[in-house]
C-alpha cells in the first residue's frame, strides 16, 4: 500500500503508474490524480499542447500511421476482438437504424448498389492488373472495385474506366479522395 502525495489515501500499488526514479518503483501520485492533472494542465494550455502535438505528427507521421495500420492488422487476427467489433457494429445498428436507413437511402442514390458493369469487366479488370492492389501492390488479397473519382463528387461516373482495384485496406485509406493508382494502359500487362 502506498499513500498518495495529492489526495493523501493510501491505496493498492496497482493504483500508480510504475517509476524507475523512487523507492517504490512507482509514481507518488495514483493514476487518478495524475489524469486530473493531466487534463487541467491541457485546459490551461490547450493552444500551446496542440500546436505540439501538430507539430510532432507532421514529423513523425508516417510513422504514427504505419503503426496504426499495423495495430489494427494485429487486432483483425484475434477471433475474441472480431467478435466484439461486430457485437458492436451490430447493437450499433439496432439502435440507430434512421441513421442506418439514410445511409443506405444515399447509396443507393449514388448507383453503389447497382454498379454500371457486369462481372466479366470486373474479372477482365482483375486480369489487367495481374490481380494485385494497384496501392500497395500486393496480390493474394481479396480485391474491391474502388471509384477512381468518389461517387460523392459531383458528376463522377459508376462505369468500369472509373473503377481501380484496391484491397480493403487501400480503400478505405484512400476514403472519398480523387487518387487514380492505375498505371497507363500501355504499362499493364494482362497476367499469363
Amino acid at each position: 500500500m502506498i499513500v498518495c502525495k495529492t489526495c493523501q489515501v493510501e491505496k493498492p500499488e496497482d493504483e500508480f503508474h510504475r517509476h524507475r526514479d523512487t523507492k517504490t518503483r512507482r509514481h507518488p501520485s495514483c493514476k487518478v490524480c495524475r489524469k486530473a492533472e493531466r487534463r487541467d494542465h491541457y485546459a490551461k494550455n490547450r493552444d500551446r499542447v496542440r500546436a505540439q502535438m501538430r507539430a510532432y505528427y507532421e514529423q513523425h507521421g508516417d510513422v504514427i500511421r504505419q503503426r496504426s495500420v499495423e495495430d489494427k492488422r494485429l487486432r483483425r487476427q484475434d477471433p475474441e476482438y472480431v467478435r466484439r467489433e461486430i457485437d458492436f457494429n451490430r447493437e450499433w445498428r439496432r439502435r440507430n437504424p434512421e441513421k442506418v436507413a439514410a445511409a443506405n437511402a444515399r447509396q443507393r442514390a449514388q448507383g453503389r448498389f447497382n454498379p454500371d458493369w457486369t462481372a466479366e469487366e470486373w474479372q477482365q479488370l482483375l486480369d489487367l492488373y495481374g490481380h494485385r492492389c494497384l496501392a500497395c501492390l500486393e496480390t493474394g488479397l481479396k480485391l474491391q472495385p474502388d471509384h477512381v473519382v468518389p461517387l460523392s463528387w459531383p458528376d463522377a461516373s459508376n462505369a468500369i474506366d472509373n473503377i481501380q482495384p484496391l484491397c480493403g485496406t487501400c480503400n478505405r485509406r484512400k476514403g472519398d479522395r480523387h487518387i487514380d493508382y492505375r498505371p497507363q494502359h500501355e504499362e499493364a500487362q494482362p497476367c499469363p
